[in-house]
Parts: structure tokens; sequence; C-alpha cells
């Protein structure tokens, strides 16, 4: 849930123990039912399999691929609308540049040694 709290939902998991992170969870995930009427959470559903996908494409030695630029970009947004990718063995970086017609956004990774390890360069969100 690291991508979707508010500062104030943070603090509050923070001074939580054991069975009150569960009340939390499932008080911060009601809150954000996007339909009420069914019996699934379909905004939740959604978010863990956008994590599951990280874990399993985006993760690098002991990192999480959720805790990975991409990882985070694709948890937040989903599957991009498309992909340009540079994988020129000449050149000093390869690159992916994945594209969000809906929201009007592009995110460009940077793999600047070669083994895999993309990270954001534009736009910049740290």
């Amino acid at each position: 849930m690291n991508y979707i709290l508010d500062s104030e939902e943070r603090r509050e998991l923070r001074n939580l123990k054991g069975s009150d992170k569960e009340k939390f969870f499932k008080k911060v995930w009601a809150k954000r039912d996007p339909d009420v009427t069914t019996k699934e959470n379909e905004l939740m559903i959604e978010y863990y399999s956008r994590v599951a996908f990280a874990e399993e494409n985006f993760s690098r030695g002991t990192s999480g691929g959720w805790r990975s630029d991409m990882g985070m970009i694709y948890i937040l947004f989903g599957r991009p609308d498309d992909v340009s990718r540079s994988m020129n063995p000449q050149q000093s970086y390869n690159y992916e540049i994945w594209y969000y017609y809906k929201i009007n956004e592009e995110f460009t990774f940077v793999d600047d040694f070669g083994f895999g390890d993309y990270r954001l360069r534009t736009p910049f969100m740290y």
C-alpha cells in the first residue's frame, strides 16, 4: 500500500500494532472501494495484481520489483499504452519510454550500466 497512502494514513499506520494493522488495512481499502454494491473491491484487486506483475517482471537481485522505478510507475498507472525501447549495444546506455496517452504523460527509464536496472530519468519524481 506504500504508493497509495496519504501522509495522515502513513502516520496512523506507524503507530499501530498487530491486529490494529489489519483493521487499518480494511478501513483504507473500504474507503477506496469504487463500487460498494459489489462483493469485491475492484481497485484493491487491480492494485495487487499490478504489484504481482511488478514483482514478477521488475525484480532485480535482492530488490523487489514493486520497489523499482518501473514497478512504481506500473503499480500507479498500469500497463503503458505504448513502449519505445533502445537496446543498442553501441550506445552507452539502454532506455525505455512508457507512454500513457489518457493522462498525457511519458516516463523515461534508463539502464546506465546494462544490467537491466532501469531508473526513472524523466519526469524526475524524487
